[in-house]
């Protein structure tokens, strides 16, 4: 009963955060990552099942970067000042190979 408890809690703890999209360059190797297109230097670590099949299908190769947008909600783990940053994926938007020009910021041109 009381891990019930506990897990009910926790889920709405989730449900009441701030929903957040995000759009940026996530590559997965066993753990997910996902560098955002919009905040620079926001590396955020994504453990979605869902999100890393999609990403085995769609890369062509090994650690190759694939454009995402994403719908969830963000937590820290560990200390404010130097923990990681979690993303948890309520929705995939969007994922797809990286298109010329986009995410400037955060990659280099892609050659056609």
């Amino acid at each position: 009963m009381r891990s019930l408890c506990f897990v009910v809690l926790s889920g709405l703890l989730v449900a009441c955060r701030q929903q957040l999209e995000v759009r940026g360059l996530y590559v997965s190797d066993g753990q997910g990552a996902l560098v955002s297109c919009d905040e620079r230097q926001t590396l955020l670590l994504v453990s979605d099942s869902a999100l890393a099949e999609n990403y085995r299908h769609i890369a062509t190769q090994p650690h190759q970067w694939l454009f995402v947008r994403l719908r969830g909600v963000t937590e820290t783990h560990g200390s404010i000042y130097g923990g990681s940053h979690h993303l948890l994926v309520q929705q995939i938007l969007e994922i797809r190979p990286v298109r010329q020009g986009e995410c400037q910021r955060v990659a280099a041109p892609v050659p056609l």
